[in-house]
């Protein structure tokens, strides 16, 4: 955001309007001269020069209303008076950047399309970068930013795997959060020994700000036998209860794709992902697929998962969904359709192409 009216260019120069005895003292070198009280002060300036003097000290110096108040020799109340009238008669004029005011208009459209609790638009620049890393990374960061002022410490957070979430994790300052347990939401080590060793920082300040609780076991198994045996290991059904009463969980959502992280991870193979297509899936959230009304396919598969269900997504408080690309629209739309999700993290186009997606998908069914 910057501030016109003022030039932004003198910042740190003396107030315009003031003699060289005056800076003087205010600097204290004619200290000794008798003190005028406060309507001797007002009075010999004109209102327009106290309104710009008590917006040069706001706006450019960046002074404190208190001050302001002390250098102007009146209340604080009044300060903020001036500076309302600065801005009413247009002596200070406040612009947003447009890049920036977009995104906060499609957050806002998100939240009201799909009831969610916050949404958070990153912007993209004209055309959405092709390499996906780099764009996980650019929403990583914004996913970061929002638990970094949504964390509170002892808080617990529920971590799903795949890579913009483990980007989230990487970028969140858990040093400025406090100490925070995390619980993973699903099984597979391998998929989350990155993302945890990711948020131990790397100084010894930062040792101790977060522990974690792992499900000791994979998030798919070779059989629905032997997943129903871990899902009975007592270790495992203690950190399955840990991850539905978490404050608040961060998940990513995945495409049936070949590139998709669940594919890369050896769970699945590119047969398997056509299959998946076939039978309508979408999307996937901690490796549950879903249709395009965001319904739970029922697949075999599903039998050999381990981790929480996304029905019980519900039972914490504050669900988190960081995705980004326009290649994920309808898994998104697919998630939020299905209530999966409070809050939305994902990239400008993305979010645009969701919106289209819901409106087309609107007129389909006033139509029908």
């Amino acid at each position: 955001m910057k501030r016109t009216g003022i030039d932004a260019t003198q910042r740190g120069a003396a107030a315009p309007g003031l003699r060289s005895e005056e800076r003087a003292t205010r600097e204290g070198v004619a200290s000794r001269a008798p003190r005028r009280s406060a309507d001797d002060t007002v009075g010999r300036w004109s209102s327009e020069e106290l309104l710009l003097r008590a917006a040069w000290f706001y706006y450019k110096d960046e002074l404190t209303q208190d001050e302001i108040a002390k250098r102007l020799s009146v209340s604080r109340a009044s300060v903020g008076r001036l500076l309302e009238r600065a801005r009413r008669v247009g002596l200070v004029s406040i612009s947003l950047n447009a890049e920036y005011l977009d995104s906060f208009e499609l957050s806002a459209e998100l939240r009201r399309v799909f009831s969610l609790s916050e949404a958070l638009v990153v912007p993209d620049h004209e055309k959405e970068s092709p390499d996906h890393h780099a764009l996980n990374a650019r929403v990583g960061v914004g996913g970061a930013q929002f638990l970094s002022t949504h964390l509170r410490p002892g808080g617990t957070l529920g971590v799903g795997w795949g890579e913009t979430v483990s980007r989230v994790i990487a970028a969140t300052n858990f040093g400025s959060v406090g100490p925070v347990h995390m619980v993973t939401l699903t099984g597979g080590v391998d998929g989350y020994l990155q993302t945890i060793l990711s948020s131990t920082g790397e100084s010894a300040t930062d040792a101790g700000l977060t522990t974690a609780s792992v499900i000791p076991a994979p998030n798919i198994a070779s059989s629905p036998s032997l997943a129903a045996a871990l899902r009975e290991e007592p270790t495992i059904q203690h950190v399955l209860k840990q991850a539905c009463s978490v404050d608040q969980a961060v998940v990513g959502v995945g495409t049936p794709t070949a590139d998709a992280t669940i594919v890369q991870l050896g769970y699945l193979t590119t047969e398997d992902v056509r299959v998946l297509r076939e039978r309508g899936v979408v999307g996937d959230i901690l490796g549950q697929f879903y249709d395009a009304d965001g319904a739970v396919v029922d697949l075999p598969l599903h039998e050999r998962r381990i981790g929480i269900e996304l029905s019980e997504l519900r039972y914490i408080p504050k669900v988190v969904g960081v995705a980004a690309g326009v290649h994920k629209a309808e898994a998104i739309l697919g998630a939020l359709r299905g209530g999966f999700l409070d809050v939305l993290v994902t990239n400008e186009l993305a979010a645009i192409r969701l919106l289209e997606l819901q409106r087309g998908r609107g007129a389909g069914e006033q139509a029908v």
